[in-house]
């Protein structure tokens, strides 16, 4: 019989660092849609944090199981560009969340209607509609559809070498707008499908960000490092399971 464990005990799983070498910082991209004058105000989304989510969803965490899955040990090969990155996304993130959503809301099943949430599931962004030519990295939306829903929670992959949260703060101003400029991208795909939600994830942090009207007014929470660990931490894996949670709620999602 396979071993089981909690939900919670899963995405506390830490992904293994992943090595970098001969990087070259590259600006971010730039569109005629979007640009960093775009946003308005950044400020900071202080209910994101591990108490936040084991005070709504403790519960579902602690008591779901799901079949144990180690994380792979081989030691990463290094990376070097974005491509990289992302390869490394899906070998570590990406089948893990999804098999957490799915475990979570099966374990939700007989509450789903009267907790009014809709289950997703994480794909890349062209698996959601794809609106004007433009998708994001990657999607959570609603699970068992294809390229008909709305994308309820866009991710963006980002190279640490290309965009740090620290640079919101940063002495050069080139390094402020290079921030400004990734979060008036994920703020587009945001408003593209009147999401409320957005994350940012690189090879050292996730950033989730939060909008807050379609003026370019952003949160954005305190960043999820990718080794994060520990008792009371949340971890990148939990965080983003946290997400894909938000942008289940029918109620909550969307800015109509």
């Amino acid at each position: 019989m396979a071993e089981t464990q909690t939900l919670l005990e899963y995405v506390m799983v830490v992904p293994p660092g992943l090595p970098t070498i001969l990087t070259e910082k590259t600006p971010n991209k730039t569109n005629d849609q979007y640009n960093w004058r775009q946003i308005n105000s950044v400020g900071t989304w202080p209910e994101f944090t591990y108490g936040q989510i084991m005070q709504r969803y403790g519960q579902v965490l602690e008591q779901a199981q799901i079949v144990s899955e180690p994380m792979p040990d081989s030691p990463p090969q290094v990376i070097h560009t974005k491509g990289g990155f992302a390869n490394r996304f899906h070998t570590y993130i990406h089948s893990r969340l999804r098999r957490a959503l799915r475990a979570g809301f099966q374990h939700l099943a007989p509450q789903l209607a009267t907790l009014h949430l809709t289950p997703v599931t994480v794909d890349l962004g062209d698996a959601t509609q794809i609106i004007d030519g433009f998708s994001s990295d990657i999607a959570l939306f609603q699970a068992r559809t294809l390229n008909s829903t709305p994308n309820r929670c866009p991710g963006i992959l980002k190279a640490s070498w290309d965009w740090t949260s620290d640079w919101e703060t940063a002495e050069a101003q080139s390094d402020r707008i290079e921030y400004l400029q990734v979060l008036s991208e994920t703020n587009f795909y945001m408003k593209q499908h009147n999401a409320r939600y957005g994350f940012i994830l690189t090879d050292t942090e996730l950033v989730p960000v939060k909008r807050l009207d379609a003026n370019g007014n952003l949160l954005v929470a305190r960043a999820i490092p990718w080794e994060a660990a520990g008792p009371g931490r949340s971890t990148v894996l939990l965080s983003l399971w946290y997400l894909g949670m938000l942008s289940a709620a029918d109620d909550e999602w969307q800015i109509v």
